[in-house]
């Protein structure tokens, strides 16, 4: 290997160099990233087998490809979805298919998660999802494809650059007979990348565009490499060494990307002489449906819907293909924001079902309102939703999210789950989350009922002093609280009474009694529930006006924690 490093030129093939060196290649690189064709290319059938072999993205990989890869393991794990992209023929295709009317339908084979799951197979459902930023953009293909299985996670804030956006196209034509594009479509999407970009104040976010065709995929490229010599100013929105490049791609090829803000064109529409053909390429043929799923939860935080039809226009007494019943349910949920599923999403949260007026979340709620806080319950669109959440005063999104110890918290099967996941997903969506036990309730009811008020008025009037405002109808001044963005490593929520602790004086750690370190680590177990051990420690210090964990602090602590 040292010799071939070393070569000027007339270098080895790399299926000859790894057949050279079948023990030290896995040594150097245990792990191998590879198509199932540079499988068959670059590694000699003799070689040893892998330990494991994983197929990500596995709905798209045909079986004849997998079986060669499949060969060369003990064991195999095979991941994807099969509600998105089956693998196609369509990078396979000849010139001499250019001139079909029907160039966007390729034909769908079997895949390798098709077989496994057919064999019988064991599987495992992931039902945790954290890509969208706002339920709305999952919501869709959550009822219509996953039965409502998957876990998603309410926004604490509502703002135009979250969530599923509706922009029609009046007048837009479909040129069936000729480019197969929408041209005044296409242009109104380019127009809306440039002119946001061009807003005052534009926070730049990942883009990419989604299209129905190949064709309205080039002409969109097309447009936007014309704007762009026109308009070099904006040169950087579309810079290839970017994180996450800009794309115009269409629903063939767009599996497994993922963007800040997706723009999606429909494409089609009546044509020049008003008729309108119930073609909709790829999504009429039988599992079609599965690309819509694939083009609509590719956005984190929004998705823009380019359409020169309403819903209503799709007539389904003129086709009978499940992906066009779908386009037309999600033109109807996009443009109207409603989603047809939603009242049975909202009953099939099993543990997760509407609080009863004598449940301990009601309760609290109740409570809320009478101190004129506006409180939702059960928020949320999947089974994984929050007890109660408190509005903000001024209507844009909510304060604070209230975790209640019921039947939605034992529902969850892990301490880390219940514990540290859920808070964390929520945090990282902008939520303040508290939990209030219902023992705290019960056995100390005016304590829990003052800390809550207390921890709600100091997060109003952070959020004041952080915007500038005054904090609607406060005319008081408490601490202010950890944000939710700063909570402590290992920390995921916040008991309300924390938001109250005076700051401590200075000691040193050899002139702490251990009886002290001991109390102080109950009361932050108090403040924060369970947290990891070291976060334990560093809060522990905090009380002491220490805030560096030393090894002497730790041998300390290490004391305390074994006698508490």
């Amino acid at each position: 290997l040292r010799r071939e490093c070393e070569k000027k030129a007339r270098h080895k093939p790399v299926r000859q160099l790894l057949a050279d060196i079948p023990s030290l290649a896995p040594v150097l690189k245990p792990c191998f990233l590879m198509s199932p064709l540079s499988v068959a290319q670059y590694l000699p059938p003799d070689a040893a087998p892998f330990d494991l072999v994983v197929f990500d993205e596995a709905s798209q990989i045909p079986v004849w490809d997998a079986i060669g890869v499949i060969a060369r393991a003990k064991q195999l794990v095979v991941v994807g979805d099969p509600k998105q992209m089956p693998p196609t023929n369509f990078f396979q295709k000849g010139e001499s298919d250019a001139d079909a009317e029907d160039e966007d339908v390729p034909e769908d084979m079997e895949s390798i998660l098709d077989e496994c799951l057919a064999a019988g197979v064991y599987s495992a459902h992931l039902n945790w999802h954290y890509r969208s930023r706002h339920e709305s953009l999952i919501a869709f293909s959550n009822h219509n494809y996953y039965d409502d299985r998957l876990n998603t996670f309410p926004s604490a804030r509502t703002t135009p650059r979250l969530g599923v956006r509706f922009e029609f196209v009046e007048g837009g034509v479909y040129d069936r007979r000729a480019t197969r594009t929408n041209e005044k479509e296409a242009r109104a999407l380019v127009d809306y990348i440039f002119a946001r970009a061009k807003e005052p104040g534009y926070t730049p976010r990942s883009i990419g565009v989604v299209t129905f065709s190949q064709a309205q995929q080039e002409l969109i490229e097309d447009l936007v490499d014309a704007r762009r010599e026109k308009d070099p100013s904006l040169e950087k929105l579309f810079a290839e060494d970017a994180p996450e490049p800009f794309f115009v791609k269409n629903l063939e090829n767009v599996q497994g990307d993922e963007r800040d803000v997706i723009l999606f064109s429909v494409g089609y529409a009546p044509d020049a002489d008003g008729k309108f053909a119930m073609n909709f390429g790829p999504l009429n043929r039988d599992g079609g449906e599965r690309r819509l799923n694939v083009a609509v939860t590719r956005a984190k935080e929004q998705v823009v819907v380019f359409s020169s039809i309403h819903g209503s226009q799709i007539d389904l007494s003129r086709t009978s293909a499940t992906g066009a019943l779908h386009l037309r349910n999600f033109l109807d949920y996009a443009e109207k924001q409603i989603d047809n599923g939603k009242l049975k999403m909202e009953k099939g949260g099993g543990a997760r079902s509407e609080a009863t007026d004598e449940s301990f979340p009601a309760t609290v709620a109740a409570f809320l309102r009478e101190h004129k806080w506006e409180v939702d319950e059960q928020v949320g669109a999947s089974a994984c939703r929050i007890d109660l959440g408190v509005r903000r005063p001024n209507g844009e999104g909510y304060l604070l999210a209230i975790e209640c110890d019921g039947p939605a918290y034992a529902s969850q099967r892990t301490v880390r789950d219940r514990d540290e996941l859920r808070a964390s997903v929520l945090k990282g969506l902008g939520w303040y989350v508290t939990r209030i036990w219902s023992v705290d309730w019960a056995l100390d009811r005016k304590h829990a009922e003052e800390s809550l008020l207390g921890l709600l008025d100091a997060l109003e009037t952070n959020e004041a002093l952080n915007t500038g405002s005054p904090a609607a109808g406060s005319d008081a001044s408490p601490r202010r609280p950890p944000r939710a963005s700063a909570l402590p490593p290992g920390v995921t929520a916040v008991r309300a009474s924390a938001a109250h602790r005076k700051p401590p004086a200075k000691r040193a750690i050899d002139t702490i009694q251990l009886d002290e370190l001991v109390q102080a680590m109950r009361e932050v177990e108090s403040d924060f529930g369970a947290c990891e051990q070291d976060a334990l420690y560093r809060e522990t210090l905090k009380r002491f006006g220490l805030s560096v964990l030393t090894p002497k602090a730790r041998s300390y602590l290490d004391a305390a924690f074994r006698r508490k």
